[in-house]
């Protein structure tokens, strides 16, 4: 990735910490200025001053020292050209990413505990986004109108797949997805406040699209996203999440409330936006125009538009969350496998946040 490895690891380790340059700069004997060019890699620091940080910070010089873990195949990639600023900001969340699986995947090796990729024969099967919608929810026991409840733990546990969440606010930049050095697949959601919960569902049904259906595609490299394979990715989600049988179902269950009222359920039963119900309407030649009718009509009925990207009945935060993780760090850390502060580190809190949880594991017997 052509970074300085002391320089990442210095604002990965201050920041998980929740300190700021001018304190560490002060308890190693350093000016702030003088800090602040080695954290961004404009100084080389000397060995004495690097242990000073380091025993500021509570770790061993290793740790700072240590290469950064490079991924092969993430496919990361925004439909506009990125400004200088914007590529940092992506190439630090690739950062990110790498450390995640690092972490992720030395838990598992420790505990025993890696799961495989039980999606991995799809990708050789259809290159049709529909079909390959149905053959994933077969493969994963999914009924053909079963909504899917938590898709997160779905694609954890019966997939196989680690998912990670990040909160930038990138424009347009919702997902990414990679294959590990084993062919064990990733998939990183956007769950900035800027966009909605069902948004965040799509991006990650969207990814696994990309995971099933364009598994060479994947090059770290490349920042252009090709709309054919962005539209197909778009199908497949719909699809994937809000089958055909099972949307055909509930509209038909629900054909005596006024349509906009049908939309709002429809969504909330799937875990779609309204867009994706309305896009529905439209595939199946129901209705023309279908976004801004419903708009009008919305507005006219309730009083408010859906201007700015507004989802109407939007879902809550616990309708969507990743968890295996903290499971593995839980049990890490009760095994005595790994520390009370690796196990901040990996899930990336402080020591009061971490320390809050650990209660309410004690708190809670079983």
């Amino acid at each position: 990735m052509g970074v300085n490895p002391i320089a990442v690891n210095l604002k990965r380790i201050r920041t998980i910490k929740g300190l700021n340059q001018e304190w560490i700069a002060k308890k190693s004997g350093l000016s702030r200025m003088a800090y602040s060019n080695i954290e961004k890699g404009k100084a080389e620091p000397r060995v004495s001053n690097l242990q000073k940080i380091a025993d500021v910070l509570g770790v061993g010089i290793q740790e700072i020292i240590a290469p950064i873990p490079h991924i092969n195949s993430l496919r990361f990639r925004s439909k506009n050209t990125l400004t200088n600023k914007e590529k940092n900001r992506r190439e630090q969340i690739a950062i990110d990413v790498a450390f995640w699986l690092q972490d992720f995947n030395e838990l598992e090796a420790s505990l025993n505990n890696k799961k495989i990729f039980k999606l991995k024969e799809l990708s050789q099967k259809t290159k049709d986004p529909k079909k390959m919608a149905v053959l994933a929810r077969e493969a994963l026991n999914l009924e053909s109108d079963e909504p899917i409840v938590d898709l997160c733990g779905l694609l954890e546990s019966k997939a196989g797949i680690k998912i990670k969440f990040f909160n930038s606010d990138l424009d347009k930049f919702n997902g990414l997805s990679l294959f590990d050095s084993d062919e064990t697949p990733a998939i990183g959601v956007n769950v900035s406040e800027l966009i909605s919960v069902e948004r965040q569902i799509f991006t990650l049904a969207h990814e696994l699209a990309h995971l099933l259906l364009r598994k060479n595609s994947y090059k770290s490299d490349e920042v252009n996203e090709p709309d054919k394979q962005e539209k197909e990715a778009d199908v497949f989600a719909s699809y994937f999440l809000m089958p055909e049988d099972a949307f055909l179902k509930s509209w038909e269950e629900n054909k005596g409330l006024h349509w906009i009222d049908n939309v709002l359920h429809t969504k909330r039963i799937y875990k779609v936006s309204y867009m994706t119900v309305l896009l529905r309407l439209e595939d199946l030649k129901w209705i023309d125009n279908s976004i801004i009718r419903f708009r009008s009509a919305y507005k006219i009925k309730f009083g408010r538009d859906l201007k700015n990207k507004r989802e109407p009945n939007p879902l809550d935060r616990v309708d969507f969350f990743e968890d295996r993780l903290s499971h593995l760090v839980r049990e890490a850390y009760e095994s005595e496998k790994i520390t009370f502060s690796r196990a901040s580190e990996v899930l990336k809190v402080d020591a009061e946040v971490m320390r809050d949880r650990v209660n309410s594991w004690e708190l809670v017997k079983r």
